[in-house]
């Protein structure tokens, strides 16, 4: 009986003292990004190193978090049409990506 929680522990212990997966890592830094000032800098950055397909991305990532600012900030408003306008330049975008 006492083999089950040694073995959870050991389990626990092993989580909590593992370094996470880097494809965590880099999901927290595109959380991270949340202002589309933050994916400017690192367009701007791209196009210095000449980087066109990243300075692309984070041209359009930038673009993306706009029209959702200004999607919510239309529905906050109650303005239907204009939340409307941005939930179709948003799908429109997703398209081109």
């Amino acid at each position: 009986m006492r083999v089950l929680p040694m073995i959870g522990l050991a389990g626990l212990t092993i989580m909590v003292l593992a370094p996470p997966a880097p494809a965590q890592n880099l999901n927290r830094v595109l959380q991270a990004i949340t202002e589309p000032a933050e994916a400017h800098r690192y367009e701007e950055q791209a196009h210095r190193n000449n980087r066109p397909d990243e300075e692309r991305y984070w041209q359009r990532y930038g673009a993306g978090l706009q029209a959702q600012r200004a999607e919510e900030q239309a529905h906050r408003s109650g303005n239907q049409n204009q939340e409307r306008y941005w939930q179709q330049y948003r799908a429109g975008m997703q398209q081109h990506w």
